[in-house]
Order: C-alpha cells, then sequence, then structure tokens
C-alpha cells in the first residue's frame, strides 16, 4: 500500500518536473526568437496577409456583396421557410424528407451532428435562447406618458402608469380561420385619446 507521504512526493516531483519543462521550452522560444527573429517575421506576414485581404476585399467587395446577400436573406427569411414548408407539405416533398433522413441515419452523420450538438449546445444555448426571447419581446415608451414598457409581442400591453393599450398583435392564431384569413373585416386600430375635464 502506498503512503500518503509517497504520494505527495511523487506528486511534487512531478510539478517540479513540469516547471522545468516548462522553464526551458519558454528559454527555448525565446533564443529562437532572438536568433531567427520569428515574432517579428509572424507579426510581418499577418500585416502582409491583412493588407491583401483588404486589397481583394476592395477589388472584388466581398465585404459589401455578404451584406446585402444577408440583409436580403434575413428580409425575405419568412417567404423562404413558408415555400419550404409549402413544398415538405406535398407528397414528393414528405418523400424527399423521409429519403434524407434515412440517409442520414444509414450513414453515420446523423449520429456524428448528435455528437457534435453535445459539445456546441451548452455553448450555444444561452446565445439563441437570448436571441429568440429578444424576438419575443417588445420594449418601447408610452406615447402618452412617455413611461418604459415591456411585455411579449402575442398579447396585448398596456401602460402601467396610464393604462393606455400601448401594444396589440396585428394578427394571432386564435383569430384565423383555416384559410389563414383574418375573420374580421377590419384590423382593430389603436386611438389614442385625450379627455378634457370641464
Amino acid at each position: 500500500m502506498v503512503s500518503g507521504e509517497a504520494l505527495r512526493d511523487a506528486w511534487r516531483s512531478a510539478n517540479d518536473g513540469f516547471e522545468q519543462l516548462a522553464f526551458e521550452a519558454k528559454k527555448a522560444a525565446e533564443r529562437l526568437d532572438r536568433r531567427y527573429s520569428v515574432s517579428r517575421r509572424l507579426s510581418s506576414v499577418a500585416r502582409s496577409a491583412s493588407e491583401r485581404a483588404r486589397d481583394i476585399d476592395r477589388e472584388f467587395e466581398i465585404g459589401l456583396r455578404w451584406r446585402t446577400f444577408t440583409m436580403d436573406f434575413n428580409r425575405n427569411l419568412p417567404r423562404y421557410r413558408k415555400q419550404l414548408n409549402d413544398f415538405l407539405d406535398t407528397p414528393l416533398g414528405k418523400s424527399f424528407a423521409t429519403i434524407l433522413f434515412l440517409w442520414l441515419a444509414l450513414s453515420g452523420w446523423l449520429f456524428r451532428f448528435l455528437i457534435f450538438a453535445l459539445w456546441i449546445l451548452p455553448l450555444a444555448g444561452p446565445l439563441l435562447i437570448g436571441t429568440i426571447a429578444n424576438n419575443l419581446v417588445i420594449k418601447g415608451a408610452c406615447p402618452a406618458c412617455k413611461r418604459q414598457f415591456a411585455g411579449y409581442k402575442n398579447q396585448i400591453i398596456r401602460c402601467t402608469s396610464c393604462g393606455n393599450i400601448v401594444w396589440q398583435p396585428k394578427g394571432d392564431f386564435f383569430s384565423r380561420d383555416s384559410r389563414g384569413t383574418t375573420t374580421s373585416k377590419s384590423e382593430p386600430d389603436i386611438i389614442d385619446v385625450d379627455f378634457e375635464e370641464k
């Protein structure tokens, strides 16, 4: 049986050996840097690469095209999502989705995605939750009393100070019929009324 003192000595010697190795590696890196100017060469390579990347970006307008593409994609995302959902509702779309799922499961890619997601989701989960929560919440100032309000986009929000309706959803799932049109003929409007006492 190994005693606690022997374990402490082994741990201390391993720790000393690791510190000695780290010190020697640091000194060797400093000697190589002094002899071959590694850090200066790396910084000049990085600087020239960034200048070349800026020149390529100016010549081909890659940054501008990427910003235009992302803005266009974000603006048309609901239309793209509706087109994809309409396609997946057809028999051809259902067959395609089934074949794609079977291929992903049988080829092993589905499990690779799941294993990758187990590593990424704990890091990206809070960011995704925050983004979704910000898309569902509306904030602003009451037009009557200028008091700040916050609430969910799918509910009627009243100002806590003056009681005015400051947000009302235009259309919800309960006021739509099966064809997706609203049952009422006109959309409800919010009328801001000031009362005058005599």
